[in-house]
């Protein structure tokens, strides 16, 4: 096993999620000495053997896989000839067999050596025994074959959407050639044995392809992965793996170093066709300020699978002059640095180090106010921050509005403001995908299994309810999927937290009040019925406070002065912090 492999600190390249690869003989049982970080896993044996060996009376076994928990699965041989997966659930009824759509021997010569693997995700498995609806997640599996060690491989089957919540990808035990009883026996010669903490197939496809890691480096909370020359005037780039899987949405590239020679810029991404698609609108920022769209020369919906993702970019104009790429005007750590330098020098305001993440990166609550916390005074949190550097975006929305909220003493003087400017600071850091460093979604740790990112807040906010202060208000932010404009989710009642008519009518005036003056729409908007889960959970369960979720998206926000919707920008951002004072001011200017 490769003894460097550290969970998500040093993915750099393809090498850094390697698991084994070693020469084997059939019958050889493999101990996998520690638990991969990604429940995925791209797997293949090096065989050689007649054509003949292909076929059998009965099924023959590659790969018989066991793991640390829930059950295993096997690589095998129908009978026919087809790679077939099979899963190791006890109940043959319940038990997942799935076959390549066509045999192996009809795309690799038996002359010389060949590969067949399979490559596996299961976000099931990640989900799995937890309360929310991310626990229906699937699993995915694709089956290939290729002649040859170093010739492009050829896909020959899988399936999408597996519903295994007790199938865990990842090893801990394999014997070769042989189920576990040392039955099924492959009638050919296993050579060798590769595996890869990943289900990007398309990262070992091609892999003679010289690097282009000088052109595209990596940079903090940047995506740059594995980036090598297709052609003299090509570059490909992957998406840097994230807390979650190794094929990630988050773009953010560094174009400063890409040479002359560079003429096209290919992104393999993913992207999902649900309501909340993450990537389809692309920005470029020259000068470090300002942030401007840029439209692809070419967009592929691979295959149709609702899954991978490619584009592609001419180098002409602005991105030939360098600066960054990415999918939205991220909210960097080096702007949160900057905002709190900002915001220290500014009058009526506090910084508290509340807490620190799984890294211990320190996590910050900015207050605003003329008033200590006592008895009687009104409250307002604002949450930026929980997931991926996409949706830490909402933390643009800050300066803002400390900008206009300064400029309202009135404000000031009756209500003490809470800003978190990010929750998960360490995925701020590595530009992960949503979960801190214990694969946890901070937003589903407010009220159980608290991390300690979600515990820095709930102590703090804990703490002030002690001391007499109220939050009324509280204000969830997330941001960066392509919406149609921004989306204000409000609460619900559902069958664990039911909400009273009067609970249910006092959302009106503030629900009338963000469309005219922010312009989150009800007819863009959604109910969210309440958990035990979440941030706006628990300040509306906790604190009493009037709790929304609001979605910032990239694609198009509601102009509440023009009347009308219109393609995101940066504007979007100051739009929507006068909104929201305009309904503070409007709702509580008694």
């Amino acid at each position: 096993m490769n003894e460097s492999f550290t969970s998500f600190h040093n993915i750099q390249s393809i090498s850094d999620l390697l698991l084994i690869d070693q020469p084997t003989d059939n019958g050889a049982v493999i101990h996998f000495d520690h638990a991969p970080f990604y429940t995925e896993i791209c797997l293949w044996v090096t065989i050689r053997c007649s054509e003949f060996d292909l076929f059998a009376n009965e099924s023959q076994t590659l790969v018989d896989v066991t793991t640390r928990d829930g059950y295993g699965w096997r690589l095998s041989l129908s009978p026919h000839g087809y790679l077939r997966f099979e899963d190791q659930n006890p109940d043959p009824k319940e038990r997942q067999c799935i076959d390549s759509h066509i045999p192996v021997h009809a795309v690799v010569d038996t002359a010389t050596s060949f590969r067949v693997g399979l490559c596996m995700s299961s976000g099931a498995w990640l989900y799995r025994a937890t309360p929310y609806v991310g626990a229906k997640g699937s699993a995915r599996l694709r089956l290939f074959a290729m002649s040859g060690t170093s010739r492009r491989l050829s896909e020959i089957g899988g399936e999408d959407n597996i519903d295994r919540q007790s199938m865990n990808p990842t090893p801990e035990t394999m014997t070769v050639g042989a189920d576990a009883t040392g039955g099924h026996l492959f009638s050919g010669q296993i050579e060798r044995l590769t595996a890869y903490n990943s289900s990007r197939l398309e990262l070992f496809d091609a892999t003679d392809r010289l690097s282009a890691r000088d052109a595209l480096p990596l940079m903090p909370a940047g995506s740059s992965f594995e980036p090598r020359w297709v052609d003299g005037e090509t570059i490909e780039v992957f998406t840097r793996p994230d807390f979650v899987s190794t094929d990630a949405f988050w773009v953010c590239l560094d174009l400063n170093m890409l040479p002359s020679a560079c003429r096209r810029l290919r992104l393999w991404t993913t992207w999902s066709p649900s309501g909340t698609v993450m990537c389809t609108r692309f920005f470029h920022n020259t000068n470090g300020a300002e942030w401007t769209r840029v439209i692809p020369s070419r967009v592929d919906l691979r295959a149709g699978d609702g899954r991978n993702f490619q584009v592609e970019f001419d180098v002409d104009g602005p991105l030939k002059q360098g600066g960054v790429l990415a999918i939205c005007p991220p909210f960097t750590e080096a702007d949160r640095e900057s905002l709190l330098s900002w915001a220290g020098e500014q009058k009526d305001i506090t910084m508290t180090r509340i807490g620190e993440s799984v890294e211990g990166r320190a996590i910050h609550i900015i207050k605003l106010g003329r008033g200590v916390e006592v008895s009687g005074r009104r409250g307002v949190a604002i949450i930026c921050g929980q997931h991926s550097p996409l949706e830490i975006m909402g933390g643009r929305v800050i300066r803002p509005l400390i900008e206009q909220l300064l400029l309202h003493p009135f404000l000031l003087d009756l209500c003490n403001f809470y800003i978190v400017p990010t929750v998960n600071v360490d995925c701020q850091h590595y530009g992960g995908n949503g979960f801190n460093m214990h694969q946890r979604n901070p937003n589903r740790h407010w009220m159980v299994n608290l991390e300690p990112e979600t515990r820095a807040c709930v102590e703090y906010f804990d703490s002030l309810k002690s001391a007499g202060q109220r939050i009324d208000f509280a204000m969830d932010i997330h941001a960066g999927a392509v919406f149609r404009n921004h989306q204000l989710w409000q609460m619900g009642a559902s069958d664990t937290v039911p909400l009273s008519p009067e609970q249910i009518r006092q959302q009106e005036p503030w629900v009338e009040a963000f469309e005219r003056h922010a312009g989150l729409r009800r007819v863009d908007g959604i109910v969210n019925p309440q958990q035990n889960l979440r941030a706006t959970d628990y300040f509306h369960q906790v604190h009493g406070s009037m709790a929304f979720v609001l979605e910032l998206s990239t694609c198009s926000y509601f102009d509440p002065i023009q009347q009308c919707s219109r393609p995101f920008d940066t504007e979007a951002f100051n739009i929507l912090a006068k909104g929201l004072i305009q309904t503070w001011d409007e709702l509580w200017h008694i």
